[in-house]
């Protein structure tokens, strides 16, 4: 039976369709034959594809001049993620230097059987697909390829050092980058016994026992496809998931204005510990203030990954869609503030 490897390989890479295109005007694969393609599938959301951006913003200056060309592909997991300004504003913050486009409907994301983001398609000279990598990102391996299909383009003169080291550090997969808790239905990652009642509200009890790459809910709340939305009174309910990683970051949306108190072990978090997005009370109390569908940044220099963290919606309408967690380090510590 044919891999996936096998089965792209030296297929001929479909064209680009894109909704919107930022940072050039549309471009056609055609047109660019005779060039080597890193073609980037990343959506906004995701901390792994932002992570990514600095190393493709390398590879696209360093290597721009010998004919590589980088290009990205926007593929929203959630729907607000097919707004094109917000997906422009990404771009902007991200200072990301090569052309992107949207790819809203998946078309693209499909047509090249992408199945994770983040994920790289290496294009040869002919339009062919040399590979596909969804994981094992390991960037002297993805540099290595570029200077292979830049020889077998015709290129015989001389090409440039490996960037810098530091990204295959940053990028090592044995140090589980990055791990993703999406929390709507189809993903099947809640662990209350209740189970999903999809598009429903649904009564749920915290079970007191958890088990890690779950996440638990208690008080009232409705499962989407996609998210897990708050349908109790103000800070009755709350959801609990474990960290796992260095940092946590909270994708939250909600449609007006709301909070969102976060506790580590039912503690309040050291101010060494908070992410960029907590706010301290005048209480001390740790809260995030929601205005818009996005990835909030709860914890970071967290060292212990046993630790679990609450979030307790101020009011109802309050939406989850997904927990992230960022490379663990063991060389550092983590308390909690009584």
């Amino acid at each position: 039976m044919k891999t996936l490897y096998q089965t792209l390989q030296s297929r001929r890479a479909p064209e680009l369709y894109g909704d919107f295109w930022f940072n050039s005007e549309p471009l056609s694969l055609r047109a660019l034959q005779g060039n080597p393609i890193i073609l980037f599938f990343w959506d906004y959301t995701s901390p792994h594809s932002l992570r990514m951006i600095p190393f493709i913003n390398g590879l696209c200056t360093l290597y721009a001049e010998y004919g590589v060309i980088c290009i990205g592909v926007h593929s929203p997991e959630f729907f607000f993620g097919k707004d094109a300004r917000k997906v422009e504003a990404a771009v902007k913050k991200n200072l990301m230097l090569f052309p992107v486009l949207t790819d809203n409907d998946r078309l693209v994301t499909d047509a090249y059987c992408i199945t994770a983001v983040p994920s790289l398609c290496l294009i040869d000279h002919k339009g062919d697909i040399y590979d596909i990598i969804a994981d094992n990102f390991q960037p002297e391996r993805i540099e290595r390829s570029m200077q292979y299909l830049l020889r077998q383009s015709g290129y015989y003169g001389d090409l440039p050092i490996l960037l810098n080291p530091e990204f295959n550090e940053r990028f090592d997969d044995a140090e589980n980058p990055a791990n993703n808790l999406f929390l709507g239905y189809i993903h099947g990652s809640l662990g209350n016994p209740e189970g999903y009642s999809p598009e429903l509200p649904a009564e749920y009890a915290d079970p007191a026992l958890y088990i890690n790459g779950k996440f638990y809910a208690h008080g009232t709340w409705i499962a989407g496809k996609s998210s897990f939305e708050y349908a109790g009174k103000p800070n009755e309910g709350y959801l609990l998931c474990h960290t796992n990683g260095k940092n946590l970051d909270a994708l939250i949306g909600s449609e007006t204005p709301a909070q969102v108190t976060v506790l580590v072990d039912d503690k309040n978090i050291l101010p060494k510990n908070c992410g960029n997005e907590i706010r301290q009370t005048a209480k001390n109390e740790t809260c995030i203030d929601i205005h818009e569908p996005k990835l909030y940044s709860v914890l970071q220099q967290n060292t212990d990954p046993h630790h679990l963290v609450k979030f307790v919606p101020q009011q109802s309408g309050i939406v989850f869609y997904m927990f992230s967690f960022e490379l663990f380090s063991h060389s550092e510590s983590f308390d909690n503030a009584n």
